[in-house]
């Protein structure tokens, strides 16, 4: 796996900033909310290592890196995840572009698009309903685009805590209402590789395209 390097913006970059209404700060975009210390990080840091083999990426540049469980989810659920993961699979987002994450993955609420009825959070309360599970995807992704330094321009938290990422660091979603987007203020495109692994693990990675 190569070295990561960060990138200085460019004029272009900044005007885009301003135009979004954003301040980049490196510091805080590149930070995972984590104590150093903590398991949890270790065992992020572990699996990298696994995963950047599994997916083939040890040539590539990768700017960052996060994984989270769906080994107790229904196979509905696995079944959007995997769904929503193979819509952002691949996807280059180009310099001073906004990814939308509604826009890639479509409207979840839609059973004729593939999509089945699991586990989201409303108001509060745990109920089914189509696209149950692509907030995981949505919420994987957050993390690994803020340990790329990705400058977050929408993001939401639920309505009551999750399981699969620690507390405030997830990205919920609901087409045409709430929507997880970022944009890449680097000088070079970049590119999403999103897998699911043994019904266990959903795997994210942002590397240099």
């Amino acid at each position: 796996m190569k070295k990561v390097r960060h990138w200085p913006m460019s004029m272009a970059t900044v005007a885009l900033m301003f135009s979004l209404g954003m301040s980049y700060a490196p510091e805080r975009a590149m930070a995972i909310q984590l104590d150093p210390l903590s398991p949890a990080l270790e065992l992020q840091e572990n699996l990298q290592e696994k995963y950047v083999e599994k997916m083939d990426l040890q040539k590539e540049e990768v700017l960052g890196f996060y994984y989270s469980s769906m080994k107790d989810s229904t196979d509905a659920r696995k079944h959007n995840i995997k769904q929503a993961l193979i819509k952002i699979h691949n996807e280059k987002i180009k310099p001073q572009q906004v990814f939308s994450f509604n826009e890639e993955v479509g409207n979840s609420n839609l059973p004729e698009d593939g999509w089945q009825k699991a586990g989201v959070i409303q108001n509060g309360q745990l109920v089914d309903d189509y696209g149950g599970g692509i907030c995981q995807v949505s919420s994987t992704l957050y993390n690994a685009t803020a340990g790329a330094g990705m400058n977050m321009v929408e993001r939401h938290n639920h309505s009551k805590s999750v399981g699969y990422v620690p507390v405030g660091q997830d990205a919920t979603v609901a087409y045409g209402y709430l929507d997880f987007k970022f944009a890449n203020l680097y000088d070079f495109p970049v590119k999403i590789k999103a897998k699911s692994y043994g019904d266990e693990h959903v795997v994210i990675a942002i590397i240099r395209a």
